[in-house]
Formats: C-alpha cells, structure tokens, sequence
C-alpha cells in the first residue's frame, strides 16, 4: 500500500528516530486540500462510499459528500487519517471528553485521556512513552487505551529507547485516532451514536480548518474546547445509516 508524503513521510520519520524525538509537525488546513483517493487507500472503503469515491475530490468535499450520503464511516475514517498527528490525537480528546462530561468514563481511563492531553500540548518522545504505559494501565480496548495507543504509534520507535528503532506504519495513529472519535459517539445513546458521529466529525472539520486550535496549557484546552452541544439537539439530527464498520 502506498504511504503518502506528509507528516510522517520516511524522511521525516528517520530524522525523527534519530534524533530520538517526535515530530507531530503539519497544517492540518492542508490536509482538507489533500486529494481524498490516496489517503482513502490508506483503509477499507464501504462498497457505497468506494463507489461515491471522487479520484479528483480533495478531502474536505469527500467527507462531506460522504456524510451527506451516510457514509459516516468512510467520512470519518478518511478525515483522521488526513489530519497531521497532533491535529488528529486533539479532535480525538475533545471527542472522548466530550462524552466524558456526559457520561464519565472510569479513571484510568480519563487519566489516560490527561497523560495523550500532555503529550499533544508538548510532544516529547518520553511522553510519547508515556502514553503507551498510559493504555496498558487503562486497557488497550478501552476509550483511552485507544488513544493513548494512537499517541505512542504516532512517531518515533516502537521499539525500547535502548534498542534499533522500529518505525510505525504512517497510517497507524490516523486509525486509531478515528476508532477513539467511534467510541465517543456511542458512548451516548448507542441508539444515536450516527447523530453524535455526524457531530464529532464536523468538530474534526473545525479542528482541519483552524477554527479548533491546539493551545498552549490544559487550563487553556478547557476553556477553548467548542461548547458540546446538547445531547437532544445532537439527537434530532437525522442521519442516515453509517456504511461499513469500525
């Protein structure tokens, strides 16, 4: 499968494992004017959004022709795979606490959201590690194993630091980051969880196009994270249903 350039392109990464750090760096507005086709071969497609897939859209307008035909998925799946690391492990938290407020989740979970929280606002390889030791704590299948899995996967060895580096594949992170934005939206009424994706992907649009930025201290990310919206409002939104699994 081809790995596009970006990001985590096989340069940047090698320079990263070098210099035994983490590079997160990228616009994510850039990644809105990505043709959608590459990164979308970067996972499986729903048989009706492979179908609806535009060779020449970017991937803004395919997200949002896919969520207008229901492919909430593919939509989903497509827009965190786009977005540069740090930009996708954020739209990630605000999801996952977004849900936490709602409905809280136990707390090694929700510390395991605190620990991916601190490695976003200063990425280091030593924070990276410690999201890793983060999900093994909270369970690797739980909200915040997830996300603190994607943290580790998103540069740097997979290896121990005294050991080769081993890299990880560039599309890792981006997939997990779009499983975590998943289980926030059925962390609500699983009944509706379509109407909360829908939701949580137009905060991810947000996050794409600058309106969401990353801020500089947790005190700031609370206070800057957009407003949740009510659940009945969320709720009302009809949305047709999601193609393809997780």
């Amino acid at each position: 499968m081809t790995v596009l350039s970006g990001p985590l392109d096989q340069a940047i990464r090698e320079t990263v494992h070098r210099l035994g750090g983490v590079d997160l760096s990228g616009d994510p507005r850039e990644s809105l004017s990505l043709l959608a086709a590459p990164v979308a071969s970067l996972f499986d497609l729903s048989d009706e959004g492979m179908a609806l897939l535009n060779p020449e859209a970017t991937v803004e307008r395919q997200v949002e022709a896919w969520l207008e035909a229901g492919c909430v998925a593919d939509a989903r799946r497509l827009l965190a795979h786009a977005l540069p690391p740090r930009h996708a492990l954020w739209w990630a938290l605000l999801c996952l606490t977004e849900a936490h407020h709602r409905n809280p989740y136990p707390d090694t979970v929700a510390s395991a959201f605190a620990t991916v929280l601190d490695f976003v606002l200063g990425p280091t390889d030593a924070g990276r590690r410690a999201c890793l030791e983060a999900s093994n704590q909270a369970g690797s299948t739980t909200a915040g194993g997830v996300v603190a899995s994607a943290a580790f996967l998103s540069g740097g060895s997979m290896a121990p630091a005294d050991c080769p580096p081993v890299l990880p594949g560039a599309h890792l992170c981006g997939r997990m980051c779009g499983v975590a934005v998943y289980l926030a939206s059925v962390r609500f009424n699983p009944a509706k969880y379509k109407a909360h994706l829908a939701h949580f992907i137009a905060v991810g649009l947000g996050v794409a196009r600058g309106e969401v930025e990353i801020p500089e201290t947790p005190a700031e990310a609370v206070a800057e994270a957009p407003a949740p919206m009510a659940v009945a409002e969320v709720e009302k939104v009809a949305v047709p249903a999601e193609k393809g699994g997780i």
